[in-house]
């Protein structure tokens, strides 16, 4: 039997990245910014969501990692889907930008998606036991397919300190609420790439 697949998205998922000094390193950094700034961060977060797009000065380390992790995404992908070759052939250097969020106690983040890029990454300094982040497929947010469907069913991870996950931008997700008794930290990235022409 031959299968030509239709629909796919994955999430690529890389355990311990960094060692434990370089993550207290940066989570000391964003702790202390976020004294600094009077808990002032960045609009259109959640309640007891901290988010902040400061830049820090040693992570040059993790940038290699999540550009290796989105070319490994995109390589996969080319083999699943032989016609995104001829988009990924017109890709230029993506840009990146990325903020930290630092959820306190019973806090969460809601469903989302980032669809105006082409990649998502979180790398989790702090997040072993602070709950789960969860993707659902949008066709079933949308109740546009039988919930007995293949895939219609959400899927969760629960992070470790020093993991670092790479997923395509349009899956929307969620993370659970934080009843641990530490915050969880992470750094998110969304990967965009610019492309010389528009490709159908």
């Amino acid at each position: 039997m031959k299968i030509l697949k239709l629909l796919q998205a994955d999430v690529f998922i890389k355990n311990n990245i960094g060692t434990s000094e370089q993550r207290q390193e940066m989570i000391n950094i964003a702790q202390n910014v976020k004294t600094a700034m009077y808990e002032q961060g960045m609009d259109f977060s959640n309640d007891g969501c901290w988010r902040h797009e400061f830049d820090y000065e040693n992570i040059d380390w993790l940038m290699e990692h999540i550009r290796d992790s989105v070319n490994d995404a995109i390589n996969y992908y080319i083999e699943q889907d032989p016609s995104y070759k001829n988009k990924v052939d017109n890709y230029q250097n993506p840009e990146v930008n990325y903020w930290t969020n630092i959820n306190e106690i019973n806090s969460r983040n809601v469903m989302h998606d980032h669809r105006l890029h082409h990649y998502v990454a979180v790398y989790y300094l702090q997040g072993k036991d602070t709950g789960e982040i969860t993707w659902h497929n949008p066709m079933n947010v949308l109740e546009s397919c039988h919930p007995h469907a293949p895939f219609m069913s959400k899927f969760s991870y629960e992070p470790e300190d020093g993991d670092l996950l790479v997923w395509p931008a349009w899956m929307p997700h969620e993370t659970a609420v934080n009843i641990s008794s530490q915050q969880r930290i992470n750094i998110a990235f969304n990967i965009r790439f610019q492309t010389t022409k528009h490709i159908k």
